[in-house]
């Protein structure tokens, strides 16, 4: 992990007025990264208030102490109060997993990528346990830097429900020993 007085960022759970300031962030990041992956008419669709109502419900869980015991994490990155990035982890969501626990997002401003924020939002989410994530094909730039944090594609595949992007497959083992 990188040296918090040397790091222009702050790493913390989701706090009261997080909600819109990161909503605005996800839709944005979005834009950036899925043009090309997405059809322009739903990246042109994408807008903050489809990210609101779970910003909210997240917002307010970890207000209220309501966090989940079971290996659930959110964490966000901010600079000063601009939100640059988050990581939402937590129990294997698919029914054959290939490990126990899996990232379900990660997001960073474009103008923080390459800056280590992605990577000291994985670090204290996940430490080094074994984990894997599902990534657009066609994100080369995020399949390159899973790559660096020591996943690899399975070949595992699956055409995402939503707006027809392939998504690849991406598994951590547990270091050994």
């Amino acid at each position: 992990m990188s040296d918090p007085a040397l790091t222009p960022w702050q790493v913390r759970e989701p706090a009261p007025g997080d909600a819109a300031p990161f909503a605005q962030l996800h839709a944005r990041v979005w834009r950036e990264t899925y043009r090309g992956i997405m059809t322009d008419e739903v990246v042109d669709a994408l807008a903050p208030e489809q990210f609101l109502p779970m910003w909210e419900q997240v917002v307010a869980a970890y207000a209220q102490g309501r966090v989940a015991d079971d290996g659930r994490g959110f964490l966000v990155a901010v600079i000063g109060e601009e939100p640059v990035g988050f990581c939402r982890h937590g129990p294997a969501r698919d029914e054959d997993p290939p490990a126990p626990h899996q990232v379900w997002s990660l997001n960073v401003a474009s103008e923080h990528q390459g800056s280590g924020v992605a990577q000291e939002l994985l670090a204290r989410g996940l430490g080094e346990r074994a984990a894997y994530l599902w990534v657009a094909q066609g994100n080369t730039r995020a399949i390159r830097f899973y790559e660096r944090q020591g996943f690899a594609l399975d070949g595992t595949e699956n055409l995402d429900g939503h707006d027809g992007v392939v998504e690849l497959r991406m598994v951590r083992p547990a270091p050994p020993g």
